[in-house]
């Protein structure tokens, strides 16, 4: 009985997933010095979108970098979908110690939220470090 109900739960979360991804979505990070902004189709096991920033302090935006990716499997211990993506040419963003660069999405509050892990400098502590973090990108309504 536990194990049907564990195979329902997890064949209702890949339902919603795919749902969710029946069209293209847009997230957005409004982070502290820069707003990313993705746009991501999944259709069966390939992904495509862009992925574009632009600096809080400046209106000048950088051109959406496209990307392909596919579906791969999820890692032990862990919930979601994960994709393995590749930029056409360099990634918009440091990647350096993340190849392959695999981002994810998970349900947050009933709805599906990309998560992409970045270096992002940590001030906790003494001494500034760099350290390999996940941005979390918000379904966009608007």
């Amino acid at each position: 009985m536990k194990n049907k109900t564990v195979k329902l739960a997890v064949a209702v979360f890949f339902f919603a997933i795919g749902s969710a991804f029946a069209k293209e979505t847009t997230f957005v990070n409004h982070g502290l010095s820069t707003d990313t902004t993705v746009v991501l189709d999944v259709t069966g096991k390939t992904a495509k979108g862009t992925f574009a920033s632009r600096a809080n302090n400046s209106d000048e935006a950088r051109e959406p970098k496209p990307f392909t990716g596919k579906v791969v499997a999820t890692p032990k211990g862990k919930k979601g979908v994960y994709l393995q993506i590749q930029f056409a040419g360099e990634a918009p963003y440091d990647t350096r110690d993340l190849v392959p660069l695999t981002w994810h999405l998970t349900i947050v509050d009933h709805r599906a939220h990309l998560f992409i892990p970045v270096h992002q400098r940590n001030y906790e502590g003494r001494t500034p470090r760099w350290e390999v973090s996940e941005m979390e990108l918000e379904p966009n309504d608007g």
